[in-house]
């Protein structure tokens, strides 16, 4: 279990991250909220690769930062994984190995051949780096995360500039580590959470705001969730940002918002989804009106 006890980060005056509370077990954990919510600021926290202002992170009790033998059993994958473009996958993920001390040369080319499977580079690996795509350099950042098997890996947004076929293949590596480690990534691709967590984190302003399961996100909504159909007069009356979808049907145009009280007498209660409580939350944020 990952665990932060009253973690939080201050430069100067600022709190970037406010005092936060967290338990972290085997399984999936979606981290989500807007720009300079705190994101990045608390997986590097919880990496150990930031010095605490307050509290500290720890995994089985002991702190992230107190030795090699802890920071081994987190692996963590930056946003823009940096590595050398003439080097291969296999030499990149072997010298990784050695950088870790994993074992003898032969134990570190098993394992190595072992994560390329892992990640589906094997037809690539002997190819440099310089030819790879997006989507295979962010399968290889995966897979020098997961040398010497983790028990906790984080996640920096994985589908960040990734076409729809990456993305589910690097979701599916994702979801097959979290069978026997904590996983925890961000992202700003809502439906990556939805179809992939079943537990949900959501900072805002530095702030802890929601922590629990994607149905208790949804909640956020329920009852202020409202769909009609539109004529194209009566749309372009309503201000763009108020709201969430506006679709062409053959009868008009199909209009979804989030309002406390129904937006005009045509309007039906939906039910309301993961993705609507969370843009419910976020707008409560900005209007300074907190639940």
């Amino acid at each position: 279990m990952l665990t932060a006890n009253k973690l939080g980060k201050k430069y100067k005056n600022r709190w970037a991250l406010e005092p936060l509370e967290l338990e972290l077990e085997r399984g999936m954990h979606g981290l989500l909220g807007p720009n300079g919510a705190g994101k990045s600021t608390l997986m590097r926290l919880l990496a150990g690769l930031l010095v605490p202002t307050t509290g500290d992170a720890t995994l089985h009790g002991s702190s992230v930062r107190s030795g090699s033998g802890v920071r081994r059993q987190i692996g963590y994958v930056p946003q823009t994984f940096q590595l050398f473009p003439q080097l291969t996958a296999r030499q990149w993920l072997l010298h990784v190995a050695h950088l870790k001390r994993i074992g003898t040369r032969q134990e570190r080319e098993a394992e190595t051949a072992r994560l390329l499977r892992a990640v589906h580079l094997e037809a690539k690996a002997d190819l440099p780096a310089r030819t790879y795509s997006n989507g295979m350099i962010k399968r290889l950042g995966i897979a020098q995360a997961l040398v010497g098997s983790p028990q906790i890996v984080i996640v920096d947004e994985p589908a960040a500039g990734l076409d729809p076929e990456e993305r589910v293949r690097l979701r599916n590596v994702l979801a097959e580590l979290a069978y026997s480690s904590v996983v925890l990534f961000s992202t700003h691709v809502l439906s990556d959470v939805d179809m992939s967590c079943n537990n949900v984190i959501v900072l805002g302003g530095g702030k802890l705001r929601y922590k629990g399961q994607l149905a208790g996100l949804a909640e956020y909504a329920a009852g202020k969730l409202w769909e009609w159909e539109a004529s194209e007069h009566e749309w372009r009356a309503i201000a763009a940002e108020q709201l969430l979808t506006a679709r062409r049907t053959k009868d008009g145009i199909r209009c979804r918002m989030i309002a406390d009280h129904p937006p005009n007498p045509y309007a039906q209660a939906v039910i309301p989804t993961m993705e609507d409580g969370y843009l419910t939350l976020i707008s409560q944020l900005t209007s300074g009106a907190h639940r």
